[in-house]
Parts: C-alpha cells; sequence; structure tokens
C-alpha cells in the first residue's frame, strides 16, 4: 500500500486520472481506493487553485 501512494505522490498526473475514473487501482479494495482518495483530494485539486 505504501509502494502505491509514494507511486501516486510521484504521479500526480496518474492521482488525477485515478480521481477522475479513468484508470484503477488493481488489487487495491474500494475501501482502500476512497481513502487513497481522500488523502490526494487536497492535493489533486491545489493546482486549480488561485487567490481572489
Amino acid at each position: 500500500m505504501m509502494k502505491m501512494i509514494q507511486f501516486l505522490r510521484d504521479n500526480m498526473d496518474i492521482a488525477k486520472l485515478l480521481h477522475e475514473g479513468k484508470v484503477s487501482l488493481v488489487g487495491v479494495t474500494a475501501q482502500e481506493q476512497a481513502a487513497i482518495m481522500e488523502a490526494f483530494e487536497k492535493e489533486i485539486h491545489s493546482d486549480t487553485m488561485y487567490w481572489k
């Protein structure tokens, strides 16, 4: 599990595709995938935030 998280941190484009439902994590349960996506939620959307 830790290797998967490290991979996603190193490849944020894959994390974005995972969030969009365009890729899946083989061998990861639905609960584990939900937890991973929750952890990455802030990082995935941080590039779309801006100051007003």
